[in-house]
């Protein structure tokens, strides 16, 4: 499968496309689902690059409002998801401008599926009898658009994703029904519902929010053996360990040796399957703390580690890096956390529950792949050239030509290159690849906030008694290099991956995603 979908785009292609007057939407835009973008929640919120105008405001709406009306949510029968919005958010956010973002829209609507009407309404008398069915795309998006606009984003949240009624029912459910379970098919999809639901709440984008919940709605739900019926009635207990020590533990846990290749579509399944008591028992060793605001900060920015560990340092894992198309999936998906955690600051449950399920899906996601070797000291042996302080040229095509008294020095590389992430967002705005301007911007948000950690900033935390003892904890956090790991990691990660997928404004021909995994051979 091509980056894009099932056919390559081409300049041809994009000609060929009319941009269509406004559509009439059934519930004409009302309450106003797509209006100027809001500014970020908080300071750990993804802020906005400069670059952006009226303009590409404008057109960014314009084209969000069509792709909402016009197309379905999976562009074609295997449930591939609709990333359209994805990408024209992630643009405009890093500064694009309208002619770029219009036409990155068009290199979208070569492949799209047209919308189309779902065989009857969804109220909340039926809304459990249609769990699960693509054909209810339209009815479940309606539904949302309505239920947003009475209660906000927050609310609607809460009571269709996090409460017990939202996943097992206190009643058996009829027969030929199950429990509605939409913790687990937000979580489900590759992720697709938790990133498309986190650019409404990061935005304020109440079109995207409802897009997000009715994507969540009609995806089967499989991460059941994640989320028992116990984790919606039984308080929540935080466990006594860091996230990147669980890591450590499950990188060398034996019980995890010699995965074997998986169906693409059915892997994770498998694996939960296969592993879902180990699994359990690592995401409640998780220590979090959602009483307070320090607490949550700390949660997510250990998400942010740990998620970028797994598709970065696990990509070093062959002989060349490879930038797994799944596992790069963890990595934009942790960006929305900051947003969709601060929307649901007045219920620290629904809290606690998003961030247990997605690192414990994390975890599974990282075995399904055949848990890639983990060495961040050989990691960072590799990815030194990368670096400004390399004194070599990063950034590959034409070089620009210092005048005298440039600093620090006109033949110096960093006066050529004097902050990579420029010349990364430079070329990844233009990049038709729609995911490489996610795991990019991601990895920026990161860098911005991250950065400043030195070398030795992790220290070993408790360790959870029922797990392991002391010592054993220590040598894994040794053998994955823990006392190595700063804030250029994800500066080495995103030049890995602008490497991997081309720099075509310098010059460089588009390449993809890596897909074959790290299996045992």
């Amino acid at each position: 499968m091509h980056a894009h979908g099932l056919t390559q785009y081409s300049p041809k292609a994009a000609e060929a496309f009319s941009f269509p007057s406004k559509p009439e939407s059934k519930h004409s835009m009302s309450p106003l689902l797509f209006q100027t973008p809001q500014p970020p929640l908080s300071s750990t919120c993804p802020q906005r690059w400069p670059g952006i105008d009226a303009e590409s405001t404008k057109v960014l709406l314009k084209v969000l409002e069509d792709n909402h009306s016009r197309w379905h949510i999976f562009f074609n029968y295997k449930g591939f998801h609709n990333h359209a919005a994805h990408h024209l958010l992630a643009i405009w956010a890093m500064g694009a401008s309208a002619k770029i973002i219009f036409s990155a829209y068009e290199t979208h609507c070569v492949y799209q599926r047209p919308a189309f009407d779902s065989p009857s309404r969804i109220t909340r008398h039926n809304f459990n009898e249609h769990l699960g069915d693509e054909r209810f795309y339209s009815a479940y998006l309606e539904f949302f658009v309505l239920e947003l606009g009475k209660k906000g984003f927050a609310r609607t949240f809460e009571e269709f994703v996090f409460a017990p009624s939202a996943n097992y029912l206190a009643e058996p459910p009829p027969e030929g029904n199950g429990h509605p379970e939409m913790l687990s098919r937000f979580i489900g999809g590759l992720l697709h519902p938790l990133i498309h639901t986190g650019y409404g709440a990061e935005f304020g984008l109440l079109g995207m929010s409802a897009e997000g919940l009715a994507m969540a709605a009609v995806h089967p739900a499989k991460m059941h053996a994640l989320l028992p019926p116990s984790d919606f009635s039984s308080p929540l207990k935080s466990g006594t360990m860091h996230a990147l020590s669980i890591l450590a533990l499950v990188a060398k846990d034996e019980r995890f040796e010699h995965i074997k290749m998986m169906d693409d579509l059915d892997m994770l399944t498998m694996t939960v399957s296969s592993y879902d008591e180990a699994l359990r028992a690592y995401a409640q060793m998780w220590e979090f703390d959602v009483a307070n605001k320090e607490g949550v900060a700390k949660a997510v920015e250990e998400l942010a580690w740990f998620n970028s560990i797994i598709y970065g340092v696990g990509g070093i894992a062959k002989d060349t890096f490879s930038a797994d198309f799944f596992l790069m999936h963890l990595v934009t998906s942790t960006l929305f956390f900051p947003s969709l955690v601060t929307s649901l600051y007045q219920n620290p449950r629904a809290q606690a529950l998003l961030l247990r399920s997605f690192f414990a899906v994390s975890l599974a996601r990282y075995l399904s792949r055949g848990r890639p070797t983990l060495d961040i000291a050989k990691f960072y042996r590799d990815t030194s050239r990368l670096l400004p302080s390399s004194g070599l040229d990063v950034i590959p095509g034409p070089q620009p030509s210092p005048f005298e008294d440039t600093l620090p020095d006109k033949n110096s590389p960093e006066a050529r290159t004097p902050n990579s992430w420029l010349s990364i967002i430079q070329t990844t705005l233009v990049h038709p690849n729609e995911h490489l301007c996610k795991v990019e911007r991601a990895l920026a948000h990161f860098a911005s906030l991250y950065g400043l950690r030195g070398q030795g900033w992790f220290t070993t935390r408790k360790q959870a008694s029922v797990a392991t003892d002391n010592s054993k904890l220590e040598d894994v956090e040794r053998d994955m290099g823990l006392g190595k790991l700063d804030g250029t990691l994800f500066l080495r990660v995103a030049m890995l991956t602008a490497d991997t997928l081309g720099w075509m404004r310098e010059g460089q021909r588009e390449e993809g995603w890596d897909y074959e995994g790290f299996y045992d051979k």
